[in-house]
């Protein structure tokens, strides 16, 4: 069977193709620059990302389509779903510059932050109240791309959650005003997109754990745009971190906010005991573990820094630059198909 496997992410989006056990080829085009980046807003326009997405599944003529997305970014539309707003990214921040808090409870997944999107539409609803008076439905980014290509709004838990309005644990929706994506819980079709069928598309940090083979013995410290640190645990699970979704009914316990690409950027030697100090208290924060893997794509450009960073923490680690959400979604399907 022909698959399509697709990672949206931040910077790329990332796909290949599979008749076997490899990869037919990585191919990569850039994520759509924003149309607007400044005052706290970090928008893209939606057209031109479904235009990315349409060209790779057009050309790639398969059989069944997965797709990881980045999380916590959403857009708004109409009654009849045409958007009222741009795709708004997860690098927004327009709830923090209004000051919003909201309780966020455990069982959602997530936790009140800047950038989390039951926040950023509640800055909508007190600062732009004529788009959010024409909002009649909620999307993830993930959930949008399934519609487009299927008809339906859905996506899976791992993206869902994401967006703070569901309450994972007991599979349940919190109250809101709009119509919000359907919250698949099992890997499974969406729909289909011609004679393709179009599988729930999942949060791109547990396909990339996934991918990584990280199991519950393991943190795991993912370096990209910014840092994570996460680690598996059997069944839902809740403490001093987010509880978010992960595969198999389990949890990935997370701390996110860590210093990665971005800030790495701007650090020198001078900056290792403080980083190894953050990162080792986000360990602290997680249930105790035997080792730790890292992953993400800012260990290559920051090698010195980190391998320094990195024996400070006094736990066997080992690198692997090579993992990434396409081998967490092609482990998926093979699991799934047997």
């Amino acid at each position: 069977m022909k698959r399509l496997y697709v990672d949206i992410g931040s910077t790329n989006i990332k796909s290949a193709v599979s008749a076997g056990a490899e990869f037919e080829g990585v191919e990569r085009v850039a994520f759509p620059a924003p149309a607007v980046d400044g005052n706290s807003r970090f928008e893209v326009d939606v057209d031109k990302i479904l235009e990315r997405v349409h060209e790779i599944v057009d050309r790639a003529a398969c059989e069944e389509v997965y797709i990881s997305t980045q999380m916590h970014g959403y857009l708004l539309a109409d009654a009849q779903r045409r958007p009222v707003t741009r795709y708004i990214s997860w690098q927004d921040r327009r709830a923090q510059a209004c000051g919003i808090q909201l309780k966020i409870a455990a069982p959602s997944g997530t936790a009140m932050k800047g950038n989390l999107p039951r926040a950023g539409v509640e800055a909508i609803r007190r600062t732009q109240p004529e788009v959010y008076g024409r909002a009649a439905e909620f999307f993830t980014l993930g959930s949008y791309v399934a519609y487009a290509l299927t008809g339906n709004n859905a996506t899976h838990i791992t993206d869902a959650a994401a967006s703070g309005y569901y309450n994972v644990r007991e599979r349940t929706v919190y109250p809101c005003a709009l119509r919000l994506p359907q919250a698949v819980y099992a890997v499974r079709p969406v729909g289909r997109y011609r004679e393709a069928y179009v599988y729930a598309p999942m949060g791109d940090q547990q396909c990339s754990v996934l991918g990584a083979g990280a199991d519950d013995r393991t943190y795991v410290l993912n370096l990209g745009t910014a840092g994570q640190l996460c680690t598996v645990a059997k069944g839902y699970v809740s403490g001093d971190y987010e509880s978010r979704p992960y595969f198999g009914g389990d949890t990935l316990c997370t701390v996110t906010g860590l210093s990665g690409g971005k800030r790495l950027k701007e650090c020198g030697k001078e900056d290792v005991p403080s980083l190894a100090a953050e990162y080792a208290q986000a360990m602290a924060r997680l249930p105790k573990r035997e080792k730790l893997l890292v992953t993400g794509g800012a260990y290559a450009w920051h090698r010195d820094l980190l391998e320094g960073v990195l024996e400070r923490l006094e736990i066997a680690y080992t690198v692997n630059e090579g993992a990434d959400a396409l081998a967490g979604l092609k482990e998926i399907a093979e699991e799934k198909n047997g």
